[in-house]
């Protein structure tokens, strides 16, 4: 079996998700989605999520694989199929 990395990653967002982009932070890694997930609320509270100047924030815990499918450009994130973000409005 092998490893698989998971990523907590926030992004900045317009209100509706359409534009987002990832916030320059360092990516933390966790060995479970599970421990990742547990880190979500602080990583929503973090200082470079409170200083982003966006409207909508959201965290999200993606594998290596769907964090570099998505690019470090704008993207929409209504499209990424079969991930639930959570967010905090700013």
């Amino acid at each position: 079996m092998s490893a698989t990395l998971i990523a907590l990653a926030l992004f900045g967002c317009s209100d509706d998700g359409s534009a987002c982009e990832r916030l320059r932070m360092p990516v933390e890694t966790y060995q479970t989605r599970a421990q990742c997930t547990a880190k979500l609320d602080d990583a929503l509270g973090s200082d470079a999520a409170m200083r982003a100047e966006f409207p909508t924030v959201y965290a999200q815990c993606l594998s290596s694989r769907q964090l570099s499918m998505l690019g470090s450009g704008t993207v929409d994130l209504r499209r990424v199929n079969g991930v639930n973000f959570a967010s905090a409005g700013l």
